[in-house]
């Protein structure tokens, strides 16, 4: 539920600030979710724990995208994989859930935040830019959800 109602979330406020928004469920692979207006947040069925790999390789492929992960932190890394994430300056990590790992959340990225802390995160990303680096551009945000390897979580 708390998943659910971070996405709510996001999607009122990209709509009440004009912002774009696309979300992505991140598994074995990434693949984009949609919803109409008229309908609320569907999670897609999910089992076990994401695959790395496949993120690492999207962020690569997608350099000009802002990344919003929503994920518990349970995950294995290697350290070229570690690495690569940690050179992104376009990763946004928020910890969902009491129990995330957010020891290795906050090794992933220098924007590694709570839940509570959505808010704030979505205003960062889409601060206005400094009249010294030039005009506001829009940001295009990918929203990435992943699935922990906990199949106790009862939410």
């Amino acid at each position: 539920m708390l998943l659910v109602n971070l996405l709510r979330y996001i999607r009122q406020f990209t709509t009440q600030h004009s912002q774009s928004s696309r979300y992505f469920s991140w598994q074995k692979d990434i693949a984009e979710m949609n919803w109409s207006a008229q309908i609320d947040v569907e999670l897609p069925v999910v089992e076990g724990s994401s695959d790395i790999a496949a993120l690492c390789s999207w962020t690569e492929a997608n350099p000009g995208v802002t990344f919003l992960v929503l994920t518990d932190g349970y995950f294995k890394l290697t350290d070229q994989q570690r690495y690569q994430l940690t050179q992104l300056e376009n990763l946004y990590v928020v910890g969902v859930g009491g129990d995330a790992d957010l020891a290795q959340l906050n090794t992933l990225s220098q924007n590694s935040y709570r839940a509570e802390q959505l808010g704030h995160v979505l205003h960062t990303i889409w601060r206005p830019k400094t009249a010294t680096v030039g005009p506001a551009s829009r940001v295009e945000l990918a929203v990435v959800l992943v699935e922990g390897e906990s199949d106790d979580d009862e939410w």
